[in-house]
């Protein structure tokens, strides 16, 4: 996922895009990069971001369902189709007080994006350029500006991630296997 919405990562994480207008009475579709739209009904709080760079108020979620891979949500003020309508193409932010804190191992992806990776033999293999899954489990790629790694976020390979950087161990040959080449 590539943003096009400006706003401050620091305060917000861009969770989603609203898609279209849903019905006569104010409610937007919401498709959520996380693939869980259920889980937009676990906040209280929402911001719009337009790719102008214009952010709105708060809005306070009024109610949120699940319509297949889409959350159907309505929020207060916006009470008609026309008013849902320029909501179209905006981003969908959490405030990121509102998150709650990852346990112990865990974190969100936005937050290991750009860190340096090591390996425990002092390698330095580059920055986390992007986060994938596969379906089984995260995948990081990380990028020196000549090669491309693909390391997955597991226990055991994943051994420390700290402010500065990401520690990794991976199993013999994973490097070698996973190194494309942009030649």
């Amino acid at each position: 996922m590539t943003s096009t919405f400006s706003y401050s990562p620091k305060t917000h994480v861009l969770i989603g895009e609203v898609v279209k207008a849903q019905g006569l009475h104010g409610e937007l579709k919401i498709f959520c990069y996380s693939g869980q739209p259920e889980n937009l009904k676990d906040y209280h709080c929402l911001v719009l971001a337009r790719k102008n760079g214009g952010v709105s108020v708060e809005y306070t979620i009024e109610r949120s369902r699940k319509q297949g891979g889409s959350a159907i949500v309505l929020l207060q003020t916006i009470a008609d189709r026309n008013t849902a309508e320029q909501c179209v193409g905006c981003g969908v932010l959490v405030a990121r007080r509102d998150l709650p804190a990852p346990q112990a191992g865990e974190f969100y992806w936005l937050d290991i994006q750009g860190k340096k990776v090591r390996t425990t033999d002092d390698r330095e293999l580059g920055e986390v350029t992007y986060l994938f899954s596969n379906g089984a489990q995260d995948v990081m790629v990380i990028s020196d500006g000549q090669n491309e790694y693909m390391v997955p976020v597991v226990a055991g390979i994943v051994l420390s991630v700290t402010e500065e950087a990401i520690l990794i161990e991976p199993p013999t040959g994973l490097l070698e296997m996973n190194i494309s080449r942009d030649d």
